[in-house]
């Protein structure tokens, strides 16, 4: 009988080989299709991410060009006036409010109560926090005492906390502790800072603050902030109030305004032909009471300011009411060093619940204000002489109403939203332009 071999069964030795190598082989081929997949998944990332840049830019600059639509525009009407409307410009930017460029469109909207509005936002159209009063303050919803103070005790330029208010000793154990501004806020988000100011009374549903109702604020509980989905925006305060605002801005000729605490007499006349040396130098005369404001203009005869002074002849004639408004649309009382004036109430655009804010305009006054102006229709107040029109409104009554509302914007807030067409992508600024230099300044810009 033959010795069974112990070898038998099992592979050659040249067959082990083989298959080794083939293993070595197959993992070569595994480790290589694994670079090659890494390699293209990159690639493949880096040529997405470069794409969503490439849409990045193309979305942000059609926002941009919808911004310097409205730049154009506002800086075409300061050049060309037109004493007919008071929504001339705003007509003519709102025309404006769509466009392309290659490859991406823009849309320049806000949302105003229950409607969408094409084109910029007249600031003027909320109440300047800056020039509230704490009665003013308090008109606003859920407002209280200790948040008004602080509010006014913020702005004001004093070291002395209202009875209610927080000045900087409030402030210094917060971590980190910083201080009050005591100067006029640069933005209302500025007021989060305010002792006592919530977010959430602040914003309402336009968590975002920018003047429109986006997905995520009319979408209830499926996403921050907290809204009723109910289609409307709800603003909260930011609805009524605004930092955004300036008084003052180039006169209606387009020309920069006279300061009456550095004219000349000849530089008066010569700037409006309708007046004398006589009334010019009255008018100055005027202007160096320190109490002295342009709406005195209304109701104090050039007249009653001569008998007053030896230097002005006794004969001197009393400005008409068109001679009046022009004068206060050329000159200015506050000079440049002071910095800018916080804008008054656009008695055509705004709401009648931000007019509410004013305590200084009582309830039937506010109903007879609004009243005329609904029947005037798209013309609306072209100055604020139209008042003496409605029955029972007197110069007296305009001079006293003028430090607090206008018919004229300075101020308007461009919120473009700039969209790639071929990936969908959106990049939005909001801006805040004014009629107060040519070139028209930018103010502010956010761009989201």
């Amino acid at each position: 009988m033959t010795p069974e071999n112990p070898w038998h069964g099992l592979p050659a030795r040249g067959q082990t080989r083989r298959a080794f190598a083939l293993v070595i082989v197959l993992v070569a081929v595994a480790a290589v299709t694994l670079v090659l997949i890494t390699l293209q998944s990159t690639a493949l990332r880096h040529a997405y991410a470069g794409r969503e840049a490439v849409a990045l830019t193309r979305a942000e600059w059609a926002a941009r060009a919808g911004l310097e639509s409205a730049i154009a525009r506002l800086a075409y009407n300061i050049e060309n006036a037109d004493a007919g409307s008071s929504f001339t410009t705003y007509e003519d930017m709102a025309d404006l409010s769509q466009g392309t460029v290659e490859g991406a469109a823009w849309e320049v909207l806000y949302d105003d109560e229950q409607y969408e509005r094409e084109g910029p936002a007249d600031a003027h159209a909320k109440m300047n926090v800056n020039r509230m009063s704490h009665d003013d303050l308090l008109e606003l919803q859920y407002m209280t005492e200790d948040v008004a103070d602080a509010i006014i005790d913020w702005i004001d330029e004093d070291d002395t906390p209202s009875e209610f208010g927080a000045e900087e000793g409030s402030y210094a154990s917060v971590n980190p502790p910083y201080e009050p501004r005591n100067g006029p806020v640069r933005s209302i988000r500025e007021l989060e800072l305010v002792r006592g100011v919530q977010p959430d009374l602040l914003r309402g549903e336009d968590w975002n603050l920018n003047g429109r109702l986006d997905p995520n604020e009319d979408d209830g509980d499926l996403s921050w902030p907290a809204d009723n989905s109910n289609g409307v925006l709800d603003a909260g305060w930011s609805e009524h109030i605004t930092a955004s605002s300036v008084d003052f801005g180039l006169a209606f000729s387009g020309e920069e305004r006279l300061d009456l605490s550095i004219a000349s007499a000849d530089e008066l006349t010569s700037r409006m032909s309708f007046l004398s040396t006589a009334q010019a130098q009255a008018v100055l005369e005027h202007a160096r009471n320190p109490q002295a404001t342009i709406w005195d203009y209304i109701i104090t005869p050039l007249t009653t300011i001569a008998r007053q002074s030896d230097a002005i002849p006794d004969n001197i004639s009393d400005l008409s009411f068109d001679e009046i408004e022009e004068l206060i649309d050329e000159v200015t009382l506050n000079p440049a060093s002071a910095g800018p004036v916080p804008g008054r109430l656009n008695l055509n655009t705004c709401q009648r619940d931000t007019l509410d804010l004013l305590a200084a305009i009582d309830a039937t006054t506010a109903d007879i204000l609004l009243l005329e102006r609904n029947a005037r229709g798209g013309a609306g107040f072209t100055t604020m002489f139209d008042l003496l029109d409605i029955p029972g409104v007197t110069p007296t009554t305009v001079a006293v109403l003028s430090p607090f509302i206008d018919v004229r914007p300075n101020s308007y807030v461009v919120t473009s939203r700039g969209r790639d067409e071929g990936t969908g992508i959106e990049v939005e600024l909001t801006a805040t332009i004014e009629r107060s230099a040519l070139p028209v300044p930018v103010t502010s810009l956010i761009i989201r």
